[in-house]
């Protein structure tokens, strides 16, 4: 049920890109005099289909992307083309038709997200907070690059940061790589360099929000409920010091037998009361198992990747709990929405052509590229999370299609793109010899391309990734 679940959500995914991709082409083509004779969603076999006018409108046995097929486009060595041909056209025409397919991607995913924004949606409040330090995990690449808590991001990458969700942005989608940061500390400005780490591959520095502890449920018996501690309490300070999440822990096995004040947030109230740790089984509290590393990435002496166990239960004082991050609705206006899906989209834009480029100078990671079989998984869990996430992902992908068809690659909209701009700076045609060569070398990359992604793909679910392929 879950392979017929993914199958389903990536041909509703890639049917809606691809359609809109190839809807762009079609209208451009009819709209400039040419015929089209087919408009098919898939490749391979013709499964079934309906022709409407001169154009067999069809879906086509593999569901991974889809095509236009036009009169004459392939027809180079045409003395006398037809006027309703492709190749009759003049260049300005052949560039508008090729351009208008991935245009279309860009239209559509500016369409989605301004329509998103406008109806609302649900984040977490700590996204659109100032971007301030409020905890770094000891030995993480921040620690190491001397970033500490109350230090306030201000650029990365020279892009400047305004909040958490520009942080995040930039460090997961920037797995074992390299990033300039400029902070502020006080009122001196420093910068420090960060060399990634990786974890569910995606980029991990070690630092993180000043998170507050949200009690669960509390044990009966316990001193928790012996200081009449509530599940929904919001845990803010000890002793009076603000506390967090990641560093709640260490306070409370450290302070074993002694009395605290634990300030807690109640119906929006800060209330204080007097705990005392418990020590249990006769554990060493401070070096036994229940330490401080809860939830955290670490690694053993031989620099191994372990995920602790996320107990949540701190033992000590009998709580079950959570990170604090409450959720929160926007809603903006028609010209608001517009002016943010524009600067998503550059951003997005940006970040799609850097992850290129680090692929292409091998400084950046395989796992970063997704094919056909990730695609379905993610496409089936975001379904899963909502329909608007579900859409947001359609945007974000419709956005790389649009950018990568324009790449100048043989048999991409770019690779036609490409050299219909160098004839018209020669102000001639190139030989047909070399177009068709061209365009058969541009095919057989994109099969070995496709081969490649798959293959990742499948090296992702592995426990050594490609060593598990290549021994």
């Amino acid at each position: 049920m879950i392979v017929l679940y993914r199958i389903v959500s990536l041909s509703i995914l890639l049917g809606i890109i691809v359609v809109v991709h190839e809807f762009g082409h079609y209208i451009a083509a009819r709209l400039m005099g040419v015929r089209v004779e087919v408009f098919s969603f898939g490749f391979g076999k013709r499964v079934f289909g309906r022709k409407i006018g001169d154009t067999d409108f069809r879906l086509s046995l593999i569901p991974l992307g889809g095509y236009v097929k036009m009169s004459g486009e392939d027809d180079y060595e045409s003395n006398e083309p037809k006027a309703y041909e492709f190749v009759s056209k003049n260049r300005a025409q052949k560039i508008f038709i090729l351009a208008m397919g991935p245009i279309m991607n860009v239209v559509l995913s500016f369409v989605i997200l301004t329509i998103i924004y406008m109806t609302g949606i649900e984040i977490q409040k700590y996204n659109i907070e100032a971007p301030v330090i409020g905890y770094v995990a000891k030995g993480s690449p921040a620690d190491i690059a001397g970033i500490k808590r109350g230090d306030k991001i201000l650029t990365i990458d020279k892009r400047k940061i305004h909040n958490w969700k520009d942080i995040q942005w930039s460090v997961s989608t920037n797995p074992k790589g390299t990033i300039d940061v400029e902070y502020l500390r006080g009122k001196e400005n420093k910068t420090s360099v960060i060399k990634l780490d990786e974890f569910n591959q995606v980029g991990y520095a070690g630092m993180f929000y000043d998170f507050k502890t949200k009690i669960e449920t509390v044990k009966s018996g316990s001193a928790a409920q012996k200081c009449g501690l509530k599940a929904g309490d919001i845990i803010v300070s000890i002793n009076h010091k603000s506390v967090n999440f990641y560093n709640m822990s260490k306070i409370l096995l450290s302070n074993t037998g002694k009395e605290l004040s634990i300030g807690v947030l109640r119906n929006n109230k800060e209330i204080h009361m007097k705990l005392i740790p418990e020590k249990i089984g006769g554990i060493d509290v401070k070096t036994g198992p229940l330490d401080w590393k809860i939830g955290m990435a670490t690694k053993d002496k031989n620099g191994i990747r372990i995920e602790s166990i996320n107990l949540k239960n701190d033992g000590v004082i009998g709580i079950m709990r959570t990170i604090y991050a409450p959720m929160i609705k926007t809603k903006i206006s028609l010209t608001e929405s517009m002016a943010k899906t524009g600067t998503e989209l550059k951003n997005m834009s940006l970040l799609v052509i850097k992850t290129i480029k680090k692929m292409i100078s091998g400084s950046g990671s395989a796992k970063n590229l997704s094919g056909p079989l990730e695609i379905a998984r993610v496409s089936q869990e975001v379904m899963e999370s909502g329909i608007k996430n579900f859409f947001m992902l359609i945007a974000f992908i419709s956005l790389q299609l649009g950018i990568i068809n324009l790449f100048p690659i043989p048999a991409l909209d770019g690779g036609h793109l490409l050299i219909y701009s160098i004839e018209t700076i020669i102000r001639r045609d190139l030989p047909s010899k070399i177009k068709n060569f061209l365009m058969n070398f541009g095919f057989l990359l994109l099969i070995m391309l496709m081969v490649f992604v798959i293959l990742n793909d499948i090296s992702k679910t592995l426990p050594n990734g490609w060593n598990s392929l290549l021994p």
